[in-house]
């Protein structure tokens, strides 16, 4: 057995937290190789001075990642780890080549073989097949709905789980909740540089989406009221928490004011909250200040897999049978496979240590955004992505154009636009997407060239 002397800080706040970094730290740099055994938990805790519970807990979150396996009567050790063949890129069709931070989403830690584990838990229960043998309630199954509820919770909307409609993701979910509340032709408000996602929504429901000043908090009040007595709008979507693409968060006194002028003039308020789970400490949801007016979206694309399209939507009490309806009508249910998957990683607690890893892992990331573009990047909260206002002479075209050229892909103000107004000279650079620290930071830097340098100038011949 090794004599481990992991060095953790006495001020950490979590012990078991401390621990499995030193454990990862000291295993990544080849300080415990594989196959060493590790102390046992007792004599670990002694040896630090912490309750043998800690311990526990992060040998056993350690097993989850891979980092060690425990074997009866012989100890734990430290696993062999498998080489990851998807460094440099792992969407299907991606070009290695091209350093793509267009893409607004973070995977999750990839040592963490979650997935694996929470399928074998769920294939050895006995009413696994009833999962698939039988149409389930159109608003999800009771189990699925308390999970939703639970997972709404943390943003701090305490939520009876039948408000809970599930739906195949967060866009599936803003879809039905416009397709309930509102009819061709009918008017709905939005930021003005705004989700390119509900953009596409109001164009499939031939909907009339007018966009909204914002300011540095996101839509104003009064941009907004002034909405309300011209256009007899039917809901206003919005993002009070990191809105994609500005990464704005609303006040608690925005949110307050957002909350009454709807209430005011009997305006839905379709809340969009899927990068809520990042900051810590969030102020309150628009559903928690407006309860009877407000449909809360969120769903498991950004906080834990991209792939895993289950959203969560809480209408006001009376709407929750005409959501169902309408889910019925769109796609009949959403797969209870794909529902079950994320009540067990909710019940289990693997969905917290997830976010947790995301919100580090993309502080990280955010950290290293500031420092290559600071100079040129408004200071802003931790989020997926970052908006970039462009320094003349650059123009949008021809930036996203000399970025690609250097095989960097990013995103263009104007799909973010809402009608015909002119864009701002700006593009959104996304920190997560499928690419490792070392690729984001190479594109990070091949953007501050460009920006440094300003466009090239092109000679016309004559």
């Amino acid at each position: 057995m090794t004599i481990w002397s992991p060095g953790i800080s006495p001020k950490a706040e979590t012990k078991y937290q401390a621990l499995l970094d030193a454990l990862d730290r000291d295993i990544q740099a080849g300080v415990l190789p594989p196959g060493t055994r590790l102390p046992t938990q007792r004599e670990l805790a002694g040896q630090l001075g912490v309750a043998i519970g800690t311990v526990s807990k992060a040998y056993a979150m350690a097993e989850r990642r891979g980092l060690l396996s425990g074997e009866v009567g012989r100890g734990t050790f430290v696993r062999r780890r498998e080489p990851n063949f998807h460094e440099g890129a792992s969407d299907e069709g991606d070009d290695p080549a091209v350093l793509d931070l267009s893409k607004g989403r973070l995977v999750r830690d990839p040592r963490e073989p979650t997935l694996r584990r929470a399928l074998e838990t769920i294939s050895r229960r006995p009413e696994l097949d009833r999962l698939v043998d039988y149409y389930q309630p159109a608003a999800g199954m009771a189990r699925h709905r308390a999970a939703g509820a639970s997972w709404v919770g943390r943003s701090g909307l305490e939520v009876d789980p039948g408000r809970v409609v599930i739906t195949s993701g967060a866009q599936h979910g803003a879809a039905v909740v416009l397709a309930t509340i509102a009819r061709p032709g009918d008017v709905i408000l939005a930021e003005d540089v705004t989700y390119a996602g509900i953009k596409a929504l109001a164009s499939l429901l031939h909907l009339q989406l007018r966009g909204l000043c914002m300011d540095d908090q996101g839509v104003r009040p009064d941009a907004f009221e002034a909405a309300c007595r011209s256009h007899a709008p039917r809901a206003l979507f919005c993002m009070p928490n990191l809105q994609n693409p500005t990464g704005r968060t609303m006040s608690l006194s925005r949110r307050k004011e957002i909350a009454a002028v709807a209430q005011a003039h009997d305006v839905a308020l379709v809340e969009d909250d899927v990068n809520g789970f990042l900051p810590s400490l969030a102020e309150p949801p628009l559903a928690q200040l407006a309860p009877s007016h407000t449909y809360y979206v969120t769903g498991t694309s950004k906080s834990l897999a991209p792939g895993l399209r289950v959203g969560f939507v809480v209408p006001p009490p009376e709407r929750v049978e005409r959501l169902a309806a309408t889910v019925r009508a769109s796609t009949w249910l959403t797969s209870p496979i794909l529902a079950e998957l994320v009540t067990e990683w909710i019940e289990s607690g693997e969905a917290d240590e997830m976010v947790e890893w995301k919100r580090r892992e993309t502080a990280v990331r955010a950290g290293l955004a500031q420092e290559i573009l600071g100079r040129w990047l408004p200071r802003g909260p931790v989020s997926f992505h970052r908006w970039l206002p462009l320094p003349e002479p650059w123009r949008t075209e021809a930036f996203v154009a000399h970025a690609r050229a250097r095989g960097v892909m990013v995103t263009p103000s104007q799909e973010f636009m809402v009608g015909r107004d002119t864009a701002p000279h700006a593009v959104r650079v996304c920190l997560g997407a499928t690419l490792s620290r070392e690729r984001l930071e190479e594109g990070l830097r091949r953007l501050a060239v460009l920006l440094e340098q300003g466009p090239q100038p092109v000679l016309a011949v004559y």
